[in-house]
């Protein structure tokens, strides 16, 4: 039995290869990325604003009782002076469709599109595209809030001049409002380290791959183009990001665009939410395989590669640790060095952990506390992703196999009580009183807010720029935010698992960390370091030599992108390859939707429509 382990173990050198070393050099990518975006961009003024052309908010709610009139509150005191809510009610099966018409009673700023069917998020916004009277759309989940500021950054990539004509979409900066809980503290970590690293990264290679739906702006143009979102995907936003970036259009990140959201406190809810994701980037990735048939998309294979890098991992990761479990039932011994090499790779997250927080903290200034709860995302977390991943591939390939009309949703887990009951209360109890009864509830005079001194704390571009005339819409300095966070009281025995688990997580990398550093002296001062467990002198000159190697792997990667960086900017930064194209009409909405002129005229200016049926024909995907 030994020599068949011993046979096996010789040719699964190639999945240890894989398992450790593409992690490394992707965190490296990351950690190189972020910092030459910063650098080249990020650090710099925001774009200017020239001027301010309507703007239309996209709200698709499903089951969204609990959370829809907080967040049209404050969707409805944004700092931008030409902007409609269009709520989407996409059949929920709670009372979400009463409170949201009694929102519309009470705002004259908000429109209501009523499906009495649930057809699913894609469809839904389908539905807001229809209804939109703006070029421009913001799409926000039902739960989420935008920075005061934040369409004003959006809206700069549309309208730039020097090559505003090609952004098709920008996505923003969704940040964490319950952080109460150690799943959710770890998600914050996750949200500015993982999901924003690699949208700051994807922007240095010159394509972002995946827009953050909660959070987005799109030209309706670029989505006409794409003929909308794909209804039949899990997840419409990663779906809708290729269809744009394959028509040539550029998708931009914004990080000043800030929305605050909330995520799952709950295992049960986070596995959703989890294989949700993992099952629609399958998805994505093997519906645009053929991307390859044309050179022009050249600039996307590197994106579809590493995301088919991603799966090839959690293979060779699930088919390493079996092998290695088989093998110490039988042998009593392991093949690997498994548990201190993942020590060094939860050394380099945390690295990466490090870095990104520092870049966030302009935004939120708060946020570095959480790392010592970031501990455990290599750990533990981070197989879970994995798992997760190959739990949804069967989904995935049932759902190539036998496609499906709508990919609906589910209720969604928020993990937390706010505020937002008390509101409804509000609203349903003086549901009679109409839009002058409740103007102390949600509406602002000319729905603008004012700031006092505004014209003081002008951007330095903005203070040059012969375009900037536009009065009362400048940046802001960013605050602690602490009336968008929530903090809610945990239980004192979930308070003590927390605490026992983080500490065990620090251990797991300190202990790795204080013998690295013991060894290395030892072995420069010619003295054997004493030996425990699985830490001997042996170990400390491998990891050694791992950490040069990963050194020599950065110092690659910093001249690849910089190389690439600059590529892109003389390519294609400097050529015109299109020019402003007219907004798009009521007679183009028509003819994609298969209905009449009269019917978008209707959704476009009635401020509640009803619909029993779904009227986006089923031939649109």
């Amino acid at each position: 039995m030994e020599v068949i382990f011993q046979f096996v173990a010789s040719h699964l050198r190639i999945f240890e290869l894989i398992v450790f070393w593409y992690p490394v050099g992707m965190s490296l990518m990351w950690i190189v990325g972020s910092v030459i975006y910063y650098w080249r961009i990020e650090r710099k003024e925001p774009l200017p604003l020239p001027y301010a052309p309507m703007v239309s908010i996209l709200v698709p709610t499903y089951n969204e009782s609990a959370q829809v009139a907080e967040t049209v509150e404050r969707l409805s005191h944004l700092n931008y002076p030409d902007y409609e809510i269009i709520l989407i009610n996409d059949g929920s099966s709670d009372n979400t469709s009463e409170i949201e018409h009694e929102i519309v009673k009470t705002n004259p700023k908000v429109r209501l599109i009523d499906l009495k069917e649930n057809c699913g998020k894609a469809n839904a916004l389908d539905l807001g595209f229809m209804a939109a009277k703006s070029e421009y759309l913001i799409c926000v989940d039902g739960d989420s809030y935008l920075d005061e500021n934040c369409i004003r950054y959006l809206m700069s990539h549309f309208l730039n001049k020097r090559n505003g004509e090609r952004v098709g979409a920008v996505t923003g900066n969704p940040r964490v409002r319950n952080r109460s809980s150690l799943l959710a503290s770890i998600q914050l970590c996750e949200y500015a380290s993982i999901i924003s690293m690699i949208k700051r990264t994807q922007r240095i290679w010159g394509k972002v791959m995946t827009v953050s739906g909660v959070v987005v702006a799109y030209r309706k143009r670029a989505l006409l183009d794409c003929e909308l979102w794909d209804r039949d995907l899990i997840t419409e936003d990663i779906g809708v990001t290729w269809k744009i970036e394959k028509n040539f259009w550029d998708v931009r990140y914004e990080p000043n665009a800030l929305c605050w959201m909330l995520v799952p406190e709950t295992v049960k809810g986070l596995y959703r939410q989890r294989k949700r994701w993992a099952q629609g980037g399958q998805e994505v990735m093997f519906r645009h395989l053929n991307i390859f048939s044309s050179w022009k998309r050249r600039r996307l294979y590197p994106i579809l590669l590493e995301q088919a890098m991603s799966l090839l991992w959690v293979l060779c990761w699930l088919l390493l640790t079996l092998t290695e479990i088989f093998y110490l039932l039988y042998t009593k011994e392991s093949y690997i060095p498994y548990l201190w090499k993942s020590q060094f790779l939860s050394v380099i997250c945390m690295i990466q952990f490090v870095v990104a927080l520092n870049l966030e903290k302009k935004y939120d200034k708060s946020i570095f506390k959480y790392i010592v709860s970031a501990a455990w995302y290599p750990i533990v977390y981070w197989i879970i992703n994995g798992m997760v991943a190959l739990l949804a591939f069967p989904s995935t390939i049932a759902g190539i196999i036998k496609r499906s009309k709508f990919a609906t949703w589910k209720s969604p887990d928020r993990g937390i009580d706010t505020a937002a009951d008390e509101m409804n209360e509000e609203l349903l109890a003086g549901k009679d009183e109409g839009i002058e009864g409740a103007e102390k509830v949600v509406v602002m005079p000319e729905g603008v807010k004012k700031y006092e001194g505004i014209a003081s704390i002008r951007t330095d571009r903005e203070k040059n720029s012969m375009d900037s005339h536009f009065n009362g819409m400048y940046y802001r300095e960013y605050e602690d935010n602490k009336k968008d966070i929530i903090q809610n009281k945990q239980t004192w025995w979930k308070k003590i698992i927390e605490i026992f688990v983080t500490i065990f997580a620090w251990a797991f990398i300190l202990v790795y960390l204080g013998y690295i550093a013991y060894g290395s002296i030892c072995i420069i001062y010619g003295r054997t370091p004493f030996a425990f467990f699985i830490y001997n002198e042996e170990m400390v000159r491998e990891s050694g030599h791992l950490a040069f190697i990963s050194l020599i792997v950065l110092l690659v990667e910093i001249v690849v992108l910089i190389f690439w960086k600059e590529y892109n900017r003389i390519r294609f930064a400097k050529k015109d390859r299109r020019s402003f194209r007219p907004d798009v009409i009521k007679d183009e909405i028509a003819y994609i939707m298969r209905t009449s002129p009269e019917m978008v005229d209707k959704m476009q200016n009635e401020r509640i429509v009803v619909l029993e049926n779904n009227i986006v024909p089923e031939e649109l995907h």
